[in-house]
Parts: C-alpha cells; structure tokens; sequence
C-alpha cells in the first residue's frame, strides 16, 4: 500500500472515474507484475509507470471504499514524483520476510542495502539509487519494508539502453550483495521510459 505521500501539490493526469472493475483490476495487476523483478531471496522492485500508480491508487481507494475522484486524484499526485520523466526509471521496493524473527534480524541491514540498489549498462559507472530522498521520516536509522528508489540514468547509459545494450540489476551492500539481468521482456518496457536526448540532461543540470 502507498504510504507517506508528499505535500508538494505536482499534478498527473485526471483519475479516471469509476470503480475498478474485475477486468481492469486484472490488467493492472498483469502489468505490474510485468514490471516486476526480484532481486536475491528478500528484495522486489516494482518499476514505475503511470498505470501502476493508478493502478496501486485504486487499490487503495477500493480497500478503503472511497469512490470520490477528487479523492482518488488527489492520491495520485500525491505520488506524481513516482513517474519516470524521460531521464530515470522509478521503482518501489519492497522487502519481503514473512516470519517476525526475520523482519527483527534482517529489516535493518536490509533498509541499509536499500541504498545500495544500481543499475549497470555496458561497463558504464553503475547508476546507484536514491532512496527515500523526498521522505523525510524515511531514513536509515528506521527500518522500514518498503522504500521508494530514483534512478537518475545519464545520457551515455540512456543512449546505450535505447541501442539495446543489456543492463543489470544489483546491490552493492555487502550483507546483501546480489545481481542480476534485467530480462528482455521487462528491459523493453523499461526503454520506453527512456529518452536519448542530450538536451535533457542540460535542462535537469
């Protein structure tokens, strides 16, 4: 579930009226999971994009029996700085330990190597996540199972996705020191977040 939204007002689209029908809450779970990805035992990251944040919206309102679309609106932008822009890819990470003897042990290192997670393309300077960075409660000294990362991805490494170069998807801690490829069906979704022009970088400098 979304939590801690920010109070900065950024707007996104107008939430489509209506509740959430059985079909298109189907759809909106298939395309989360398409974005989707696990990293080691413990980790998933669910890369995002408009639809699942108004998918995830929903969810909320619908578990909560809200049916006002000003209500539901207002979650959204809420998340707004959740969405890719062209020059990042944006992800929620969620820490996965069932067991309460786990999250006790393991949430703590894991919260840590939350801050760690990179994305690497075709030898490059691995591109390292900011995490939590617009919440302030958020932090390392208060372990926490879900966290919100940033990718900012430099011009080289967009141009070099674009192109079709594979990427890789780790962690850099070393209590929880694991990697992996992204997979080609989820690497294309990912590139259509993705523009190539320098023109961008200039403009977020």
């Amino acid at each position: 579930m979304l939590a801690h939204p920010r109070t900065d007002g950024g707007a996104g689209p107008a939430f489509p009226k209506g509740t959430l029908h059985a079909p298109r809450r189907r759809e909106g779970m298939a395309h989360r999971m398409a974005r989707s990805l696990s990293l080691g035992p413990a980790m998933l990251l669910q890369f995002e994009d408009e639809a699942t944040l108004r998918h995830q919206v929903a969810e909320v309102m619908r578990a909560e029996r809200i049916t006002c679309a000003l209500a539901a609106q207002r979650e959204f932008e809420a998340y707004a700085h959740l969405l890719p822009n062209g020059r990042r890819w944006t992800a929620t990470l969620l820490i996965q330990l069932p067991e309460a003897q786990q999250r006790a042990r393991w949430l703590p290192l894991l919260s840590d190597a939350a801050h760690r997670v990179f994305v690497a393309c075709d030898g490059l300077p691995h591109a390292l996540a900011q995490a939590n960075e617009d919440l302030a409660d958020r932090h390392r000294g208060r372990p926490s199972g879900v966290h919100f990362l940033r990718f900012e991805l430099p011009g080289t490494m967009r141009a070099a996705l674009l192109a079709g170069r594979p990427c890789v998807l780790g962690c850099a801690h070393d209590g929880y020191a694991w990697q992996r490829a992204l997979p080609s069906p989820l690497l294309a979704l990912l590139r259509g977040d993705l523009t190539a022009s320098p023109v961008d970088d200039a403009c977020a400098a």
